[in-house]
C-alpha cells in the first residue's frame, strides 16, 4: 500500500488571474512604478546630490524587489521566470533584488496535494498506491511552471516526479502575448530599446516546456553527450511514469549550487564547481550544439565528487554548425582583443545595422562584450563585475542611437542569456575560472572523430585555469 507522507508545511498557492487584461494590468502597473520610482530619483539627483540619491536607490531598490516578488508570486507564469532570471544575476542588479528574488528559484507557494495527486492520477491513468510505495504531500521544489514530489517506486527506485500546474498553458499564453504588447510600447517610447526578438524567440521556447516528453528527450540527448563524464550528473527518466504533463525521473540527491555553506559541509570547493560549470557549458555551447539553457540556481546542484547535477531541461536550445563556428570566431576574438574579427564575427553571426560599416560592427562588438571581456582579461577574476555591466549598457544605447541595430540574430538571445547567468554564478562563487578562456582553450584541442567508447574523464581536470 501507497503510504502519502507529508512534510513541512509552506505557503499556499493562490489562484492566479487567468483574465490577460488582468495580467497586464497588474504587471504593467507594478512594472510602471518601479521604473517611475528610479526615474524621479535620477531627476532629483541633480538638486539632492547624490548621497542622497544613493539612499533613496537603496530603499527603491528594496521596495522594489518586494513589489515584483509579490506581483510575480500572485500573476505566477513567465513574472516568476524573469524573477528568477534577475535573481541569478548579482552582477547586474542590485543586491537586494538578489535576496528577494531568490525566493522564487525553488521555493514558490506551491499547489495543495489533493490538486497535484488528481493530475497525477489523471495523467498516469492509474492510483498512486499502485505506483508509488511512497509519496510526500510537500514538494521538495516549487518554481514557475511545475512542482517537483519526491517519491519511492513500487520497484523501490527513489524518484523525482514533476508536476505541472492547472491550467498553466492558458497563462503562459497569455504572459507570452503581453511581453508582445510591452516590448511594443517599449520601441514607441524608445526607439533603440526594440526587444521584439525577444518576445518572438521566448513564444518558440517557452511552450516547449509545457510538453515533458520533450523535457525528458532533452534530458537524454544531453546525457549522451556527456557519457563518460564523472562529475556531470543527470538524471534518468522514468519513461513508463511519464507523461506531456507528469515527467518521472530518478531522484539525485544535492544541494543548490549557490548553497556555499552546505557545500562546505560536504568538502566541496566553490572553485572546482565553478570549474566544472564553465567547462561543462563551453563544450555544450562550442561542440555538442545543444545546451541547458536555463541554469539558475534552482536547476544546479552539487553532490559529493564534487559532482555537478544538472536539472530541469525544459529550456534546452540547439544550435547548428554555421553559427558555433562564427561563435568560436568571435571568441577567438575577444581573447586576443582584435576589435577588427570581432566586428566581422558580429556581422557573421548576424547582426545588422543601419549604417552597414566596418566601424560600426567594431563599435557593436565592443560595446556588447568586447570591453567586458578586455576588462576580464586583465583581471584575475572570473566574472564581469556591475560597473563592467552598467558601462556596457550605457554604451550600447548610445551607439544604438546613432546607429540603430535592425536585426540581432535569435540564437544569440539564448546563448546570450546562458553566457549571462554563467557569470553571476561565477561572481557568486568567487571563481578564478575565466570563460573565456577556458572556450578558447577548448577550440585548440584536438578532435577525436572516431567511432570509439568515450573515455572516463573529469572536467575539473580539463582547461586552463585551475580552481
Amino acid at each position: 500500500m501507497s503510504r502519502i507522507r507529508g512534510g513541512s508545511k509552506k505557503r499556499r498557492r493562490s489562484r492566479p488571474p487567468h483574465s490577460k487584461i488582468a495580467r497586464f494590468l497588474n504587471s504593467g502597473v507594478m512594472l510602471l512604478r518601479v521604473y517611475a520610482g528610479y526615474r524621479i530619483i535620477s531627476l532629483m539627483e541633480k538638486r539632492r546630490g547624490s548621497e542622497w540619491a544613493e539612499k533613496r536607490r537603496r530603499r527603491h531598490n528594496l521596495w522594489s524587489a518586494h513589489k515584483f516578488y509579490d506581483t510575480a508570486i500572485h500573476e505566477q507564469g513567465l513574472l516568476i521566470k524573469t524573477g528568477q532570471f534577475l535573481s541569478s544575476r548579482p552582477d547586474i542588479v542590485p543586491d537586494e533584488y538578489v535576496d528577494v528574488l531568490s525566493e522564487l528559484q525553488d521555493e514558490v507557494p506551491p499547489e495543495p496535494f489533493e490538486v497535484i495527486r488528481e493530475i497525477v492520477e489523471r495523467e498516469l491513468g492509474q492510483p498512486l498506491a499502485e505506483i508509488f510505495s511512497e509519496f510526500e504531500t510537500e514538494p521538495i521544489a516549487a518554481a514557475s511552471l511545475a512542482q517537483v514530489h519526491r517519491a519511492v517506486l513500487l520497484d523501490g527506485r527513489q524518484a523525482a516526479v514533476k508536476v505541472q500546474y492547472p491550467n498553466i498553458e492558458r497563462i503562459v499564453a497569455g504572459d507570452l502575448r503581453n511581453l508582445e504588447i510591452f516590448a511594443s510600447i517599449l520601441k514607441r517610447l524608445d526607439r533603440p530599446l526594440d526587444f521584439g526578438f525577444i518576445a518572438e524567440e521566448m513564444g518558440r521556447m517557452i511552450p516547449k516546456e509545457l510538453d515533458f516528453i520533450n523535457e525528458g528527450h532533452n534530458a537524454e540527448a544531453i546525457a549522451a553527450n556527456f557519457a563518460g563524464v564523472e562529475d556531470i550528473t543527470i538524471p534518468e527518466i522514468f519513461w513508463q511514469h511519464t507523461t506531456r504533463r507528469v515527467l518521472t525521473m530518478e531522484y539525485v540527491e544535492g544541494v543548490k549550487i549557490t548553497d556555499l555553506e552546505a557545500m562546505e559541509r560536504m568538502g566541496v570547493q566553490s572553485a572546482d564547481i565553478a570549474k566544472i560549470l564553465v567547462v561543462a557549458f563551453s563544450e555544450m555551447l562550442l561542440e555538442h550544439g545543444l545546451f541547458h539553457a536555463d541554469p539558475h540556481p534552482g536547476n544546479l546542484l552539487v553532490a559529493p565528487g564534487p559532482k555537478l547535477v544538472l536539472v530541469d531541461f525544459g529550456q534546452v536550445k540547439e544550435v547548428g554548425a554555421p553559427f558555433r563556428l562564427v561563435f568560436a570566431q568571435m571568441t577567438r576574438a575577444l581573447v586576443a582583443e582584435d576589435d577588427s574579427e570581432l566586428g566581422r564575427s558580429f556581422r557573421d553571426l548576424g547582426f545588422r545595422m543601419k549604417l552597414d560599416t566596418d566601424q560600426g560592427y567594431e563599435d557593436l562588438g565592443n560595446a556588447y562584450v568586447g570591453n567586458i571581456s578586455k576588462q576580464m582579461n586583465g583581471s584575475n577574476a572570473g566574472w564581469a563585475d556591475q560597473n563592467m555591466f552598467h558601462d556596457s549598457y550605457r554604451d550600447m544605447l548610445r551607439l544604438m542611437r546613432a546607429n540603430p541595430v535592425i536585426k540581432i540574430p535569435p540564437d544569440l538571445l539564448f546563448v546570450g542569456r546562458v553566457m549571462g547567468l554563467l557569470n553571476g554564478l561565477s561572481m557568486t562563487l568567487r571563481s578564478p575560472t575565466n570563460l573565456l578562456a577556458e572556450m578558447a582553450w577548448l577550440l585548440d584541442q584536438p578532435k577525436d572523430t572516431t567511432e570509439t567508447a568515450k573515455p572516463r574523464r573529469r572536467l575539473l581536470e580539463a582547461g586552463v585555469s585551475r580552481g
